[in-house]
């Protein structure tokens, strides 16, 4: 197959904002007055629990008011409407004590706090007005094994998990919300609170009998409010169980983490479990056996995952050896904070929110920043960056900081943020003033936000953090000067005196998050509108607008097309489809625009962000300047002294070529000898015909031939050879794959007369000949099926030798040639032949793959832009695909892969 290089295929991609769980999102977009910076140092915003107070932060202190007594003067006021207390608990804070269950979960509350009634304001500072939104309730459960309540007795057993609550509720209350059905109706729940949001759930009295037990816990929300409900199985062997056996292996991540390893019964205390117990990459540690669970504590983790090998020595308490030995992966510790950006594409539609997803583990709350791209240098900005990539961070000369804020990643309670979570950033309030711009936002993190575990300490997360601070979020004088610079190029600044290269990958140092690499960012544009693009080498190019909300066509939008200058070389509008084709000069486009209304959109066609045509059959002759040509001959072969007969087929659809446009046609020797010349004008419905005599000493081999014209060329090989034609006609029948793993070979071989007779009693043979192929499969040239360590060497093998029946006919049965080494599918030529009685030969040649295995895997490089090279420090993803040897996919649970490095150095190799 052949790609085709003259179509390219742009697309301005919707980015994907549905996600599993989105948090951080459904608050208000009511923007905060940044001038209020110059009276209040911070306030409560975002998610709060219902058992939470107001409270505002005065920049100011205030040495004359009462502390902890209540104020009578109405400072604060809601909606909807919250009964409550005033109290200075400071000289500088004032807080706001609802009455209990006056915060209703999953409100939203627009608060007013009545400035002047504290300071001497300017009247536009009077009221400062704010929001917050009280948590929806909400739980995550986990429940571990069961283990017996007495070594002693292990009928009675017992299970222990851990319940996070969005809201604080009371022990009595989490009770009704677990339903257990079993073998023993009076098995209790029992919850202690740990923390606050945090539970143990212990249920005892599960019956353990001469059968295997199952009981069913259903977690049904209703009762606390939590529109949620789950269901948790507990399983329970016979007694006297079959089959000592391990049942449940997990890395705990506590004060103390440790391995927590939990078998089917009591093991003994009267053997050493260091060897029996084996976690790979840890030299020392202690354990300590609580009847059916063992806990490994490591003195030191290894930074790579763990494998835990437990051997089948391993005795319980009734000397019953484990049946087997088990082996397990483990993550040797916690993820590093990390923030990755969960988007595809650039184009934010126009709905109610402009949200942007992303992801983070073990912070509890991340920066933001957003960069505007002013609307009249977007095409400038587009010359040096990219949509998809400003890794040159040359932004200064186009854009500016116009947004910076904190996002609380804790506002759910029920989230684990020490694993993966998904997040969302509502953008409207930043980037709706000007939605023809493009907005650059950046993701980036402190130490501060860290809930890493750094010496068998995991942080905490502050109480102040419930506050929205002014200081944080107001761009300074010192964040203006930085983009007052002359220095086109913008990055991050570093604190020199701090940073240390030799921690840049360790979590527990600063250093770790002044990393360039630890900041994300993505670019973004508000709009309404999906471009598509198409082009060739016609100086067209079709545009097709949609509105991605609806996916409607766009009609009547203005679209523009640029050069590399800037320059508009094609404009036109979309028809009532949506499309608009225009035509273009002076340049070659690289950015598309197309307005409609108020609504603008972008679209960059340079030819590296085309989409790749390798996953498509786009085979066929490529275009030149406009003009498709054909030469065909009435034959393949000629003999020295023939007359060869050509005739060129021309299509001009677009009439370039004028009236009587002459066509030439050359002629060349085998050794690149110019022979002949014909220049026809008068062609008939775009066909030209030519006759070339040769000579009948003309020079045997491959000739050329080339038909030029309006610029462009056309080539045709000639072959012409002194050839002693077949005088019999030979044909094998056989199978079009050859299948090594039946091992014999099976065809029909026939042979006739060229007047019918039958090719009775001639002797006869088939030999086939065994050669690499790199691309056998159809729809699949892009992948590599042949192992690059194999090394084949082309062999030849004879599968038949005898002679035809009197009817012209053998029949071909003969072993499977074994093709050791084969690096995959391999080529088989097959030549038979018939030797007629004379001695003259005749033969048939054809080709047939064989087959040395039942499967064939094949991997795909993925396409880069650096020349073939694949960058490093990102992730690289290769397609593999399954096969059978007749290009079906099959399914393979198996495949196993192996990366080489390899070296070279252009000085000895």
């Amino acid at each position: 197959m052949k790609k085709q290089p003259l179509l390219y295929i742009y697309v301005a991609f919707i980015c994907t904002i549905i996600f599993f769980s989105f948090v951080s999102c459904k608050q208000k977009t009511t923007q905060i007055d940044p001038e209020f910076a110059r009276y209040i140092a911070a306030f409560t915003y975002g998610n709060i629990s219902p058992d939470s107070y107001i409270e505002i932060e005065l920049a100011q202190e205030l040495p004359s008011v009462e502390l902890n007594t209540e104020v009578q003067e109405k400072f604060f006021s809601f909606s909807p409407f919250i009964k409550g207390k005033t109290y200075w608990i400071n000289s500088r804070t004032i807080r706001f004590v609802p009455e209990y269950g006056q915060l209703k979960p999953g409100k939203e509350y627009t608060a007013k706090f009545y400035l002047d009634k504290a300071l001497k304001v300017e009247p536009k500072f009077k009221t400062f007005n704010f929001y917050f939104r009280v948590n929806e309730q909400n739980f995550s459960f986990d429940l571990l094994p069961y283990s017996p309540m007495s070594i002693n007795d292990l009928k009675w057993n017992s299970v222990t998990g851990a319940l996070r609550l969005a809201n604080n509720e009371s022990p009595e209350k989490i009770v009704g919300i677990f339903e257990l059905k079993g073998a023993n109706r009076e098995a209790k729940v029992n919850v202690k609170t740990v923390s606050d949001g945090m539970y143990q759930i212990s249920i005892d009295s599960l019956l353990r009998t001469n059968n295997a037990e199952s009981y069913e816990l259903t977690v049904n929300g209703n009762a606390i409010g939590a529109k949620k409900r789950e269901n948790f199985s507990i399983q329970l062997p016979s007694l006297p169980e079959t089959e000592f056996q391990v049942i449940d292996v997990r890395m705990i991540s506590e004060t103390a983490s440790h391995i927590r390893i939990a078998f089917s019964s009591p093991l003994s205390h009267d053997q050493d479990i260091q060897g029996l117990v084996v976690p790979s990459g840890i030299s020392n540690f202690t354990y300590q056996i609580d009847k059916n669970v063992l806990k490994i504590f490591p003195e030191a983790y290894p930074r790579e995952e763990i494998t835990l090998q437990i051997h089948q020595g391993l005795r319980s308490f009734e000397n019953r050896a484990l049946a087997r030995d088990y082996t397990y992966q483990l993550r040797a510790e916690s993820e590093k904070p990390q923030v990755k950006m969960g988007k595809s594409g650039n184009i934010l539609p126009n709905s109610s929110q402009l949200v942007l997803p992303f992801s983070a583990v073990n912070l509890w709350a991340v920066d933001v920043k957003v960069i505007k791209i002013y609307q009249n240098n977007i095409l400038y900005f587009l010359q040096s960056n990219s949509m998809n990539s400003n890794s040159n961070g040359e932004v200064r000369r186009f854009g500016r900081l116009i947004k910076k804020k904190q996002i609380r990643l804790d506002t759910d309670k029920t989230l684990d943020l020490t694993r993966w979570n998904n997040f969302s950033i509502d953008l409207a309030p930043m980037i709706n003033e000007d939605p023809g711009a493009i907005y650059i936002v950046q993701l980036s993190m402190k130490s501060d936000y860290s809930l890493f575990n750094c010496g068998g300490i995991t942080p905490q997360i502050p109480q102040s953090s419930s506050m929205r601070n002014f200081e944080d979020e107001n761009i300074s004088e010192e964040d203006e000067a930085v983009w007052d610079e002359t220095n086109p190029y913008y990055y991050e600044p570093i604190d020199w005196a701090e940073y240390n290269w030799e921690e840049r990958d360790d979590p527990c140092k600063s250093t770790y998050y002044m990393n360039r690499d630890r900041i994300i960012e993505t670019t973004v544009m508000a709009s309404n509108m999906g471009i598509i693009a198409k082009g060739g080498d016609e100086n067209k190019i079709l545009i097709a607008v949609t509105d991605i909300l609806s996916t409607s066509p766009i009609s009547g939008a203005d679209v523009t097309v640029y050069n590399y200058q800037m320059q508009a070389i094609g404009k036109g509008k979309t028809d009532g489809q949506g499309f608009a084709e225009i035509d273009y000069k002076n340049g070659k486009p690289f950015v598309v625009t197309a307005t409609n209304g108020k609504d603008i959109g972008y679209l960059e066609v340079k030819e590296e962000l085309s989409l790749s045509l390798s996953n498509f059959d786009v085979s066929g002759k490529e275009i030149q300047k406009g003009l498709k040509g054909s030469v065909y001959g009435e034959r393949g072969v000629w003999r020295p002294g023939d007359t060869i007969y050509l005739s060129f087929i021309l299509e001009d659809r677009a009439k370039k070529l004028p009236e009587g446009h002459p066509v030439a046609l050359e002629v060349y020797t085998p050794t690149r000898q110019f022979y002949h010349r014909q220049v026809k004008t008068n062609g008939e419905n775009g066909f030209y015909t030519f006759q070339i005599v040769t000579d009948p000493s003309a020079p045997t081999g491959v000739w050329q031939s080339y038909v030029k014209v309006g610029g462009t060329s056309f080539y045709k090989p000639l072959r012409i050879e002194t050839v002693k034609p077949n005088r019999l006609k030979v044909r094998l029948e056989t199978d079009s794959i050859i299948d090594a793993s039946k091992g014999v070979f099976s065809g029909t071989l026939t042979s006739q007369w060229l007047h019918g007779a039958p090719a009775s009693n001639l002797k006869s043979e088939v030999e086939i000949t065994l050669s690499r192929t790199e691309n056998p499969f159809s729809g699949y040239n892009k992948y590599v099926f042949n192992n690059p360590l194999f090394k084949f060497e082309t062999n030849s093998y004879k599968l038949f030798e005898g002679t035809l029946n009197a009817s012209g006919v053998a029949g071909v049965n003969s072993r499977i040639p074994v093709a050791e080494s084969a690096p995959g599918m391999l080529r088989g030529n097959i030549v038979s032949r018939v030797f007629e009685t004379g001695g003259d030969m005749s033969f048939y040649a054809q080709t047939a793959y064989y087959s040395p295995y039942g499967v064939y895997a094949g991997v795909k490089t993925p396409e880069t832009e650096a020349s073939g090279f694949l960058e490093t420090d990102k992730p690289i993803v290769f397609d593999v695909v399954t096969l059978d040897p007749y290009g079906k996919k099959v399914s393979r649970d198996n495949v196993e892969y192996k990366i080489y490095k390899l070296n070279w150095s252009w000085w000895w190799n």
